[in-house]
């Protein structure tokens, strides 16, 4: 959900920064009160050569056709080309809130 996939590509991308951010600042400030420190930011760019690099098994994605945040396009081809699952939501925004049952159905019918 609200994909960390390419997370850090996607802060790159909005905020006009890089990994060299970290070399003059502590953090990212995101949004409310919300900041990325540079561990955190790491593990996200890990984790996601994890994916990338096929070390989870079972990865699947639900994502939003309106987040404006993590776009639907760059999440469905990101799961085309690395062979994911992806589940869309319909009308579903960032951080899908309003849509608890259609992601709790998924994760129960997906429970290996």
């Amino acid at each position: 959900m609200c994909p960390a996939i390419n997370f850090c590509e996607i802060i790159e991308r909005k905020l006009g920064i890089s990994l060299d951010y970290f070399n003059t600042s502590e953090f990212i400030p995101l949004y409310n009160n919300i900041k990325i420190y540079k561990d955190a930011y790491l593990e996200f760019k890990n984790g996601n050569n994890a994916v990338k690099n096929y070390e989870f098994q079972n990865v699947s994605i639900i994502q939003g056709t309106l987040d404006r945040t993590v776009l639907y396009d760059d999440i469905s081809k990101f799961c085309k080309k690395n062979n994911l699952k992806l589940t869309t939501i319909e009308g579903g925004k960032h951080e899908l809130y309003g849509y608890d049952e259609e992601i709790i159905n998924f994760m129960l019918e997906n429970i290996d």
